[in-house]
């Protein structure tokens, strides 16, 4: 049983939430025609409790298989910083000569890296990135950005006054951290006069959803919710909402802005359905693609440095390691039905 709790293969991945993800093909093209040594992948994952962590590790087993990388099977750390640095030393043990991460805790994660670094195991770490220690890429969107678009989507909406509740992610992690920031500054400094809840939710959906049902009671002027991540917080903030009798369409008197993070497939429908206002979506496919395609390139003794690069992004110093800044686009009703969007890629 212990040992069934610390590993996820592939195709029980896919039963924890219905989604058939995108073709690895498109994922790992590149990686496959740049390949020079054949070599074990691991995976290491926080947790598995939303979709956007599931299709993310369902793409990274696929778009290895379609580059003919062995994987292992993908590690879950639970939401445990201790387990993952285990996972790490069990993924190296089993095999392991390279490792994709997303990390549970931006400090916790240095052990590992490092453990890694002393066995000549190059890590690249997606999605959340680490406070220090040594990896070969980080890969993920400008979250301090994130942050200051929701808010000033916010402070228009709402006119400058009222009440926003921001739904903040897990502050151990530097996303949760400046996902908060931004959107705090953002607002102290364009929109003094909206009062700002904030309250920590550690990425959990059921927190989220008895947080939002504390604020919306025992505010009446609340105007605004802000959710870090839209693919764990949006049904439970929806249905808040309607018990509440404050569930109103966009555009209609009463409606309680709505705007989050990540772009998952049921925000994008929401902003369909004329629930959700905005939704700023995280490049989670290409996350993947180029988090293996540093990998590979890692693998083969390549090393990165600052600047441009030729996907429309830009490498920076980042805790002493390369990272790789990615765009990280604003979904409304004028372009929701994007295809190049990672949501519409799936299929609930």
């Amino acid at each position: 049983m212990e040992k069934r709790r610390m590993s996820v293969i592939a195709g029980d991945l896919r039963a924890i939430v219905p989604v058939a993800v995108i073709a690895g093909a498109c994922v790992a093209a590149s990686m496959a025609a740049a390949a020079d040594k054949p070599y074990t992948l691991g995976i290491s994952m926080p947790f598995l409790g939303n979709s956007f962590m599931v299709v993310q590790a369902n793409l990274l087993m696929d778009g290895a298989k379609t580059a003919e990388v062995k994987t292992l099977p993908v590690a879950n750390a639970d939401r445990d910083a201790g387990k993952q640095i285990t996972d790490f030393h069990n993924l190296i043990g089993l095999g392991a000569r390279g490792i994709i991460v997303v990390a549970t805790d931006s400090e916790a994660i240095i052990p590992a890296l490092n453990f890694a670094a002393s066995q000549n195991v190059p890590v690249v770490s997606i999605d959340i990135g680490p406070a220090g220690g040594k990896a070969a890429m980080i890969v993920r969107a400008n979250n301090y950005k994130m942050g200051e678009d929701a808010a000033m989507a916010t402070g228009k909406a709402l006119g400058g006054k009222g009440s926003t509740l921001s739904l903040m992610g897990d502050l151990a992690t530097v996303n949760g951290r400046d996902r908060s920031a931004g959107y705090r500054d953002c607002l102290a400094k364009n929109f003094p006069n909206i009062k700002l809840i904030e309250k920590p939710t550690y990425w959990k959906s059921d927190v989220a959803t008895s947080v939002t049902q504390t604020i919306v009671t025992a505010t009446p002027d609340l105007g605004a919710i802000y959710m870090q991540t839209d693919a764990g917080m949006i049904a439970g903030v929806l249905n808040v909402l309607k018990s509440a009798g404050k569930l109103k369409k966009v555009g209609e008197p009463g409606h309680v802005f709505l705007v989050g993070i990540d772009g998952a497939p049921q925000a994008l429908q929401a902003i369909r359905d004329g629930w959700l206002d905005l939704s700023i979506s995280q490049p989670l496919d290409l996350y993947v693609k180029y988090g293996l395609d540093y990998l590979q390139g890692a693998v083969d003794g390549k090393t990165y440095a600052p600047g441009q690069t030729d996907h429309n992004s830009e490498v920076v110093t980042f805790n002493g390691n390369p990272m790789d800044l990615l765009p990280a686009p604003l979904v409304t009703t004028q372009n929701v039905d994007d295809k190049s969007l990672w949501g519409n890629q799936v299929k609930q």
